[in-house]
């Protein structure tokens, strides 16, 4: 959930320690401007004509020490705040003090809360041991008025600080969350093997220690669990979902091998009854490896492989081609697949090496990459195959986009120029294209990098030039070297824009239905 920033609701002064505000009047984000300061403006108070419920409803997207500051408005709002929904305590603390302030405000803002029940109850701050009993009976608090999603996110200056907050004995037993989210916490072997979250339909456990049979024995004591995100968790090399026949959707977001060696620590995912596959995140010295994922229909290989430093480069090429191949084959049925830039990166090295890829039954397909030269061998082996291709979205702007460093030999090699690759392409026939391709949408093209734009120009060229039924292609063009509206977008850029558009509407099309439409937003 997307949370205002606190310059944006902050209008008061505040003490969390002492519970005093102190409205600040002069630099107050929510004064009226000018053009509203007459008396008709003055009189209505939107806002206040709301009922509680739904005034309630609004305060629960905020943080807890935003919403309390409300009280300070009327008295109508002096207790509005203690019945809201949803208690947000998050703090960035840099120092031990602000911890225990924080801390303090928890205790007071809980014993003010009046509300039978909590739907969300978050706690995010740096812990420490010293915390532990306070953090309990934030917890307890939580459970005895049947909390639904229960996240307990901490987080550390220090990667390998000691100081994981243990669950209470309590937690282990039938408590009503549906969701729960643990960031930093430590369970206990012995506890899960008698835990029953009946109701937890969601769990994600992040920066933990896991064993093959603590994992297990969460799946025992979750008979609804439906979604399960590892981030950042080690000491396990195993996910068997056999023991889950509810889990539908499994994430795994990185990992850390027990070996120094590429290749020799494997994580092994069994799952018959996954409808959906996440594998993300950095992994370290270890690769995944899939036994039984027959019910997949969305896959998504966007994680990313620890690089060689020593040894042949060529060898460690082959040892990445061999585990995404092993991947590709092992998830040829799914309908939705969703290929990063590690993969993207293998697949071009494959195919001008003249290495096929397994035959896919996907029919939408998306890549996260900022685009260039090198990824269109692996962008044409996709396309040859997956002949049942209904969509392709592609996403220059990803958020993880990690890459490994092609050796000079590749570039000397197998250097090429983007035009001259697609034209070589002309003569060879992607059955996808004259058969099924019908939407084609690109995100974050970013029109001030005029690499991108080549790539990308070269691009709709290809596709409008050999799509036979395609029937829309839409592009989100943006600009991220300057911090405009629209209104001040000067001349010459939209002349440029207008450039752009005029340019891939002048292509010429194989499908007489196909419409090309370029939406700009300038940032």
């Amino acid at each position: 959930m997307r949370q205002p920033s606190e310059s944006s609701v902050n209008a008061t002064i505040w003490d969390s320690t002492t519970f005093y505000w102190t409205p600040n009047l002069k630099n107050n984000p929510l004064k009226r401007p000018r053009s509203c300061q007459n008396k008709e403006c003055q009189k209505v108070d939107r806002i206040s004509n709301l009922p509680d419920p739904i005034i309630q409803h609004i305060l629960s997207f905020l943080p807890a020490d935003d919403a309390i500051k409300t009280c300070i408005l009327s008295k109508r709002w002096d207790s509005i705040w203690t019945l809201v929904p949803n208690l947000i305590f998050r703090r960035e603390c840099s120092c031990s003090q602000e911890a225990e302030n924080f801390a303090v405000f928890v205790d007071k803002a809980l014993m003010h809360y009046c509300s039978p029940k909590v739907k969300k109850f978050l706690v995010e701050f740096e812990f420490t041991e010293c915390f532990k009993a306070q953090v309990d009976s934030w917890v307890d608090f939580a459970v005895r008025l049947k909390v639904e999603e229960l996240c307990l996110e901490f987080h550390r200056e220090i990667a390998d600080d000691p100081d994981y907050y243990y669950l209470p004995n309590f937690l282990y037993s039938n408590i009503p969350a549906e969701k729960l989210s643990l960031r930093f916490c430590a369970l206990s072997p012995n506890k899960l093997k008698q835990v029953s979250w009946m109701s937890l339909k969601v769990l994600s456990i992040s920066y933990s220690w896991l064993s093959n049979e603590m994992i297990k024995n969460i799946f025992l004591g979750c008979s609804l669990l439906e979604y399960l995100k590892l981030n950042q968790c080690c000491g396990f090399d195993q996910i068997n979902t056999n023991f889950s026949s509810s889990l539908k959707d499994l994430v795994v977001d990185g990992s850390w091998g027990r070996e120094d060696k590429f290749g020799d620590f494997v994580i092994t995912i069994k799952g018959p009854n996954l409808l959906s596959l996440t594998l993300a995140g950095y992994m370290h010295r270890a690769n995944y490896m899939l036994l039984d994922v027959s019910s997949l229909v969305e896959a998504n290989i966007g994680y990313r492989m620890k690089s060689c430093s020593h040894g042949c480069r060529s060898n460690w090429y082959s040892a990445h081609r061999s585990v995404l191949h092993d991947l590709l084959e092992k998830l040829q049925h799914v309908e939705k697949l969703t290929i990063g830039t590690w993969c993207l990166q293998v697949l071009s090295i494959s195919e001008v090496k003249g290495l096929s890829s397994p035959t896919s039954a996907c029919k939408y397909l998306t890549l996260n990459k900022k685009i260039n030269k090198w990824d269109l061998p692996g962008i044409a082996s996709l396309l040859q195959s997956s002949p049942n291709l209904q969509k392709l979205t592609i996403n220059l702007m990803p958020s993880n986009n990690f890459e490994f460093e092609l050796d000079r030999s590749f570039y000397k090699y197998y250097s090429f120029d983007g035009e001259e690759y697609w034209s070589l392409y002309n003569q060879r026939i992607f059955k996808c294209l004259v058969l099924h391709l019908k939407s084609v949408e690109i995100f974050g093209f970013d029109t001030s990098c005029s690499s991108l734009k080549l790539v990308v120009d070269q691009w709709v060229q290809f596709l409008l030039k050999n799509a036979k039924v395609l029937e829309k292609m839409i592009i989100h063009a943006q600009r991220d070297d300057v911090n405009r509206t629209w209104m001040s977008v000067e001349a010459q850029e939209l002349m440029e824009l207008l450039e752009l558009t005029q340019a891939f509407l002048s292509y010429p099309r194989a499908s007489p239905n196909a419409k090309v439409m370029l939406e700009s937003c300038f940032k």
